[in-house]
């Protein structure tokens, strides 16, 4: 019988920055993990017990947190949906009363023919 340890690309990502503290670039890759897992909660998850518990890397955290943040906003921000404008509705409305007239105009000339 086969036993699969799936190991967790999070975990991973977070061990390298857990050795490379202050390696900008293992940072940016856990968070783009995270991203691309659709999990940046985990993310400040482990900043925010890192902040708490270990004071010489509290700053570090900290500004790493307020990146996860504004990330958070942008992502929301990306599929936020914009309601149509009420000057989108007036010219549909025009439209389809010229379209409407159009046609009611056409459907007179020809009972008029007959």
């Amino acid at each position: 019988m086969l036993f699969f340890c799936l190991v967790d690309p999070i975990d991973e990502a977070w061990k390298r920055v857990e050795a490379d503290w202050g390696n900008q670039d293992a940072h940016r890759r856990f968070v783009g993990v995270c991203v691309a897992l659709d999990r940046l909660p985990d993310a400040g998850k482990r900043y925010r017990a890192v902040r708490e518990t270990d004071p010489a890397r509290r700053e570090d955290a900290v500004t790493q947190i307020d990146g996860l943040i504004a990330l958070a906003a942008q992502q929301l921000q990306d599929t936020r949906v914009i309601p149509a404008g009420h000057e989108h509705k007036r010219t549909l409305t025009w439209v389809a009363f010229f379209i409407m007239l159009v046609l009611m105009g056409a459907g007179i000339l020809l009972l008029l023919r007959t």
